[in-house]
């Protein structure tokens, strides 16, 4: 049976220019990963809320829903990091809906502890953004590709919520023929 993965991160903020600064660009406040079988049954998962070294600001816990006082005890990054690499490691195929953005957020990460060549990245790196992009010749919201595959969007913006819905959607690219 094939296992692949798909991932979501929640963040202080977007990504900036690549020039900027490790110590400018956002942090990771949460990570969600699961595990899925060529049925798209998930058969486990990674999840974790994780505590940055800035404060969250209103207006992502706004879109979000996680407060400061939600990662108080939080680990942070670096003391995940074992245990993530354990999770993705062996896998060949990992999607996300915005791979750049999530697959960036991972690498700064990665690069404020000097680990970004040690990371088990899957070879196989799928975007469903891209994947999705024929249906309307445009970039598509997870909720807009929700709402083209039937699938109800509930709770955006929770890592785990976000990937239970990609995981939906990567289930029926795959039936339309885009994956």
């Amino acid at each position: 049976m094939i296992e692949m993965l798909a991932f979501d991160t929640e963040t202080t903020g977007l990504l900036r220019p690549e020039a900027t600064e490790l110590w400018l660009q956002p942090f990771i406040i949460e990570i969600y990963i699961c595990k899925f079988d060529n049925d798209f049954k998930i058969v486990g998962e990674f999840e974790k809320l994780v505590k940055p070294p800035v404060p969250i600001s209103d207006e992502i816990t706004k879109i979000t829903g996680i407060t400061n006082q939600m990662v108080e005890d939080a680990p942070t990054f670096i003391q995940i990091y074992h245990e993530l690499c354990d999770f993705v490691r062996g896998e060949k195929t990992i999607f996300a809906h915005n791979c750049t953005f999530d697959i960036g957020m991972i690498q700064n990460e990665l690069a404020r502890h000097n680990l970004v060549t040690n990371f088990p990245w899957p070879s196989d790196q799928v975007c469903t953004v891209e994947a999705s992009m024929a249906l309307q010749n445009k970039r598509l919201t997870l909720e807009k590709l929700c709402a083209l595959a039937g699938i109800t969007y509930e709770e955006g913006h929770r890592a785990r919520n976000d990937v239970m819905m990609m995981v939906s959607c990567i289930e029926w690219l795959h039936k339309q023929e885009l994956l």
